[in-house]
């Protein structure tokens, strides 16, 4: 039993089952669920507590003010979202493993730097160009004992996904083919925390005191409902764009948030069940991260920090 093992094999024990969920982030097979469902855990709750677009509706059938208004909408969001300017949010987290139910729980920080910001002063690095336009996030997550659990860096297009205990690096960028990142919630993450309203309009309906879009992002078609109490709701769904190959579907991943801003927030990727339940503690607004924090962690040098 765990209870019996010194404190040094616990720890081992929880590295381990560690491990696993990490690695279901990292798209590794074996930590996978065998049968993911459409949407993971979140799907059938997503529906019931924020209106499903009507079936069958596209950009056409909108008549110009409805078309007018949803892009409107989508203007104010991404004003919102560029106005909260550079801040680092403290969170705690708890993922879930779909076939054993183990949790991992780990708490750290994200910093990030949103487009609108990328280029000002205060998110330059000292002998360095400025940051790409589409912006820069970090996310560090500590686990049991203290060690790294996860360590995210992304920048404009690139990204360097890292989980030091297994000695597990993935980088990428937008030569990456898609199908390589499944599993890996890279892209939502950037979607996400960067410019949740970014995306062509393909359709918009107001409802039941709901905005409901549907956007495409570059090879990713998401359903997004935002009601006027501020629950918001997200369905990403990613699509093969291999050019000769049948167009598939790669994955599907949901988002529950409480709101805007420091907010609890559920996500669910189907390809492996991962269901991961963040709560953040605090938002820091009034000084900007580090600009070392968006700096590619491989070319830092020894010494300079991250």
């Amino acid at each position: 039993m765990i209870s019996s093992l010194p404190a040094s094999g616990r720890r081992a024990r929880r590295l381990v089952g560690a491990a696993c969920l990490l690695l279901s982030l990292a798209g590794t097979p074996a930590c996978a669920a065998r049968h993911a469902r459409r949407g993971g855990a979140l799907d059938a709750e997503l529906a019931q507590i924020l209106p499903r677009p009507s079936p069958g509706a596209s950009a056409a059938a909108l008549d110009a003010s409805a078309w007018r208004a949803g892009r409107q909408r989508l203007a104010d969001l991404r004003r919102i979202v560029e106005g909260a300017g550079p801040r680092t949010l403290r969170v705690r987290l708890a993922l879930r493993e779909p076939r054993t139910g183990q949790v991992l729980e780990a708490r750290g920080a994200i910093a990030i730097a949103p487009p609108a910001i990328a280029t000002d002063a205060r998110a330059r690095t000292a002998g360095s160009a400025s940051l790409d336009p589409e912006g820069a996030l970090r996310m560090i997550l500590l686990g049991p004992g203290g060690t790294t659990a996860l360590d995210l860096w992304a920048r404009g297009d690139r990204f360097r996904f890292a989980v030091p205990a297994l000695d597990l690096l993935k980088r990428g960028d937008a030569s990456t083919p898609r199908a390589a990142l499944r599993g890996l919630p890279v892209d939502f993450l950037r979607w996400w925390m960067l410019h949740p309203a970014a995306g062509t309009l393909l359709w918009y309906e107001r409802a039941a005191s709901t905005d409901c879009f549907v956007l495409r992002d570059g090879d990713a078609v998401i359903d997004l409902r935002i009601n006027d109490r501020g629950l918001i709701g997200a369905r990403r769904t990613t699509w093969s764009t291999a050019e000769g190959a049948r167009r598939r579907q790669l994955d599907e991943e949901v988002v529950i948030a409480e709101g805007a801003g420091c907010g609890n927030v559920r996500y669910a990727q189907a390809s492996t069940g991962l269901l991961v339940t963040v709560i953040c503690e605090a938002e820091e607004r009034d000084r900007a991260p580090d600009p070392r924090a968006f700096v590619d962690p491989d070319a830092l040098r020894p010494g300079d920090g991250s």
